[in-house]
């Protein structure tokens, strides 16, 4: 029985030859051809796909920042409504109990106005 021998030479030809002699060689070999087409399809893939690849990257980012600004807002709010006050020298003083805003609310508080749970 005689088997039919396939060109294994697309790689070597596309790597190590130049360009010249590599399409020379394609010109002659189906093997080799039916090999480009398909690396060439491939490569179209890849084209089409990158922009959806790159938007999803870029909205990863966005999120990550979103996510940063709501735990920023979340700590600010959280320090206005416990009853600390950030004067124009930029120190922190802490209110008293009847002085916080939770107390007005009726909210239990502690010695300091934070919220008792």
């Amino acid at each position: 029985m005689k088997e039919d021998k396939k060109c294994n030479k697309y790689e070597g030809f596309f790597v190590f030859q130049n360009e010249e002699k590599f399409y020379e060689h394609l010109e002659h070999c189906p093997d080799c051809q039916k090999e480009h087409e398909k690396y060439i399809k491939v490569s179209k893939l890849v084209k089409e796909v990158a922009p959806i690849y790159l938007k999803r990257k870029q909205a990863e980012k966005t999120n990550v920042i979103k996510r940063l600004a709501c735990c920023f807002i979340f700590f600010i709010g959280l320090t206005v409504f416990t009853g600390y006050k950030v004067y124009d020298n930029y120190t922190m003083q802490v209110n008293y109990a009847q002085d916080s805003c939770l107390t007005t609310m009726g909210l239990p508080v502690d010695d300091y106005g934070f919220l008792e749970i």
